[in-house]
This record gives C-alpha cells, structure tokens and sequence, in this order.
C-alpha cells in the first residue's frame, strides 16, 4: 500500500496538460468520511466505517474546435493499493462517477469516471444533433472513445503526481456501455491497460442497438401491444419447457441453443394475467417469436440474433397500459433514440411507421454512418496481445438488452485470426444470468480480481467462480462459469453445490 507524496489541493497538484485538449475548469480537494448509497447493483458495496478518504480532482476541459464539453473525476484514496482503475458507463451515460469511483477506491485502486461529454441526466435530444438533419459527430465520439483515452491519460498522470510514483498496473472495468467501452480500449488503445474487465459489452453497436426495436415494430406492425403480464406468461412458459435441457430443473435454461419452445403452441390456451382469466392470442405469440428470433430482412435473412427465451421480454417488447384498458409501445430508449437521432437524423420522426421490410435497411444504415465511430468490433487484437493486455469478458445467457450471441460470435472471429486467443482474452458465458445484474442463474464472485490474478500472476481463470441469488429454501446456489465455448453440464448430485457441474 502506498500514501500520497503531496497535499491534496490544486496548487499541490497542478493541472496535467492532456493532449488535444484544453482544460476548462480545474480543483482538487479532499474528502473525508465521504458515503453515498449506490443505486447502481453491480457497484454495491459496504463502505468501511468511518466512510471513504480520498483525494477529489475535477476537470473540466474541451478539445479546440469540436464545441464539447467534457467533466472528469479522479479519485485518490488515501491508501493507495498502486493500481489505477478506469471505470465505464451504462445506456447513454459515459460514466457512473460517484459509484463507480466510490466502489473503486474502496478497493484501494486510484480510479477514474467520466461524462463522455454530456451528463447522465442530458436526454439524447440535447446532444445528439447540432441541428435538424445533422448528427453531432463529436459529441459521438467523445461518448465512443475520445474521453475514454483522455480519462485513462488523466488518471494515471494525476496517480502519478500524487503518490509520486505511476500505477504498476492499470486495468478497465465496466458492463454494457462501459463494457463496450473496455472492447474499444483493446481495439483502439492496446496499450493502456493491462487488464480489461469488460460485461455484457454493447459491442457490435451499429448491429445490435438499433436491432433492439425490432419487437417494437413487430407490435407496431400488427397494432397490438401485450401486457407485460402476458409476456411474462409466454417467458415463465419457455423456461418450464427447457430448463432441465442440462439435466437439472433450476428455474433457468442453461444450453439455450437447444431450446426448441414454439410460443404458437400456446396459443388458444388458458392463463391468469394480473389475477384475471386470459387466453394466449396469436398476435403476442408472434411477437414473441420475432423478439426470440430477432430482426430479418424482407426474405427472412438474420440481420441479428434475438433474446433467449428465457430472458425478460419487459426490455425490449415492453408496453405501457392504460386504466381504460388500452396499450402502447415503450420501447428500449437507447435503440429507439439511436434510429431517430443518429440513423435518421430527425427528432421529430416516427418510430411508428418503420416497417419489419424497412427494417433492415435502417440497421445498415447504421452500420455505414458509424462504424468507425462506435461499431467497436474490430476482431485483430494483435496490438493488445503484443503490449501484454489480456481481457476478461463474461456474458448473461438470460441478458434482457443484449443478447449474448454478439459476444460469442466477436470471440470467434478474434480466434479466427488467432488461434492462440485463449493467451489473452477468454471468454465465459453466464447461464440464466440477466443484463450486469439480477436473473436467477450465478454471477461472477470477484471477476475483476480474476483479472488482477491474471495479470499480475500469470494464472488465467479456467473457470470464474460464481454464486446465484437465494432460493426460495435460502439457499445459494454456487456454479462455475465455463471457459468458451465449454459449457456446464449437470452431473448428478445437489444441483446448489458447484462440484455438481462439469465444463464439457
């Protein structure tokens, strides 16, 4: 553990010159006993007693000529464990920075968080376009990879000011947008850290956000919007029918690639929804079967994979009721914003009148505006592999927003160009597992810590050890997630106890 060289105030600590940009805004202040509730679930902690010490640098700067704005917060803990670790976001927001942060130094690293040039609270309509018909590209890229290299250029220099020495390691840690951000690190800076956590990575961008109003338009097509009772019902319905598919019944589908469940058998057929008698209808059932099957083209060509089925449909097909009975589409933001903002470039365009043949038109318009901007899918790794990085990814197989075949399927092409991958990027997927957080199915204990092991030992994690949420008996089930592409299999035994499980 190492402690500060320096006072913590801005004259002690001069503001750094960052490359490209200029600083705006520059402090630096202590803060003692700090706490703050996280509402954030994979950032929760118990704050030590007596709350958290740290050094609070806040800069504000811009890159000349763009017109952006962007705000950075490191952190310095008062004991310092001479790590540095860079913290991702989540939808539109670049960073969690009280959380993130929070989490961070409570672990001992020196930690860093940024906006990505807008606020968590600033809607996409204040952002996204600099005026009608025109996207503003720079406030994309700041959000894309710009201020993720500024962040890591910032906390690591300041780590260095203050404790008088560089971090001996630097590592990434973050799930959805802030997954997606670690795989553009390992892209586009192979050289910045050593580590990279990276969950549930909203990778394939210009595929897969835009991919997630399919359901809507499938329900907009056919004027009919399910309650979200009803696609509980067809959701609990598939999970019964394939659940014991890996031997065990454990409320989730652990080999979802065998799951054959065809939702038109249902309908006709009984159910209670919000405690009332109802009946199945064809309409839902295709919903449903669309949202599972994700979006086509006019002759039936995947344009990307769908949910599994036992993955929440309230994500991405989700409606919101009225007291009069009535109900409407509530699609996922982030890909409702992204076709309107950025693929069309219209505030004011209607989402509604998109058709399932147009739709695939859309999503390739979104892949030849942007992908170099935000795709964030580039398989050669070679550059990070060469500077020593290794990256750690694990995907929900029940994940809600992202479905979990974009990740797989980015392995593959990296080991297609490599097959010495598992040397520096493995990959592990998490049966019955939901977006970062939440799902039935185990999570990852310590993932990060795995990381650290890895990179610092040399041991790479054959397995992430992995606990789920109590049953309704208490307990807690414990499950190995298995190196990619093996998969777990139940042998026999108590299906809450690991050893019960064989990687095959």
């Amino acid at each position: 553990m190492h402690a500060r060289s320096v006072e913590c105030t801005t004259f002690a600590i001069p503001a750094p010159v960052l490359p490209g940009a200029k600083i705006l805004a520059y402090t630096a202040a202590h803060v003692s006993n700090f706490s703050t509730p996280s509402l954030i679930p994979l950032l929760d902690f118990e704050p030590p007693a007596g709350g958290l010490n740290f050094c609070n640098i806040s800069i504000t700067y811009t890159h000349p000529g763009q017109q952006d704005t962007v705000n950075t917060q490191v952190w310095l803990p008062d004991v310092w464990n001479e790590r540095f670790l860079g913290n991702g976001g989540g939808g539109w927001a670049g960073g969690f920075i009280e959380p993130a942060n929070s989490w961070a130094i409570s672990q001992g690293y020196s930690a860093a968080s940024t906006d990505g040039g807008h606020a968590f609270t600033t809607p996409v309509s204040e952002w996204g376009l600099i005026s009608p018909g025109n996207v503003n590209l720079y406030a994309l890229q700041d959000l894309a990879s710009a201020s993720l290299s500024d962040m890591a250029w910032l906390g690591k220099s300041l780590s260095a000011t203050y404790y008088g020495k560089s971090p001996a390691f630097s590592y990434w840690n973050g799930c959805s947008q802030g997954g997606r951000q670690g795989m553009m690190m390992a892209q586009r800076f192979p050289d910045v850290y050593q580590g990279i956590l990276a969950i549930a990575p909203a990778m394939n961008w210009n595929t897969f956000i835009p991919s997630t109003y399919w359901p809507q338009v499938n329900m907009n097509t056919l004027g009919v919007y399910p309650k979200a009772c009803e696609l509980n019902a067809f959701t609990a319905a598939a999970t019964e029918a394939c659940d014991a598919l890996d031997g065990v019944t454990d409320g989730i589908i652990s080999l979802p690639s065998l799951c054959r469940f065809d939702p038109f058998t249902l309908v006709g057929k009984n159910f209670s929804c919000d405690n009332a008698p109802s009946t199945y209808s064809q309409q839902t059932a295709m919903i449903v079967n669309a949202t599972w099957n994700g979006p086509t083209t006019a002759d039936g060509k995947s344009v990307w994979p769908g949910l599994t089925p036992d993955s929440s449909l309230l994500a991405q097909a989700n409606t919101t009721c009225f007291s009069n009975g009535t109900c409407t589409g509530l699609p996922f933001n982030v890909g409702s914003e992204w076709i309107q903002y950025f693929v069309m470039k219209n505030a004011s365009f209607d989402l509604t009148s998109i058709t399932t043949d147009q739709f695939a038109g859309i999503v390739e318009a979104s892949v030849d505006q942007f992908q170099s901007i935000i795709g964030t899918q580039n398989p050669n790794l070679s550059a990070f592999r060469d500077a020593g990085g290794k990256l750690l990814t694990y995907h929900g197989l029940a994940d809600e927003y992202i479905p979990y075949p974009g990740t797989s399927m980015y392995r593959d092409r990296v080991e297609a160009l490599d097959a010495g991958v598992d040397n520096y990027f493995r990959h592990f997927e998490a049966p019955g597992f939901a977006h970062c957080f939440g799902g039935m199915g185990a999570k990852p204990i310590n993932a990060l810590q795995d990381l650290v092991d890895w990179v610092e030992k040399g041991t790479p994690p054959i397995v992430l050890k992995a606990k789920a949420p109590a049953r309704a008996d208490g307990k807690m089930w414990e499950r190995d997630l298995c190196l990619y592409p093996s998969i777990s299999v139940y042998q026999g035994g108590d299906p809450s106890v690991a050893g019960s499980y064989k990687c095959i």
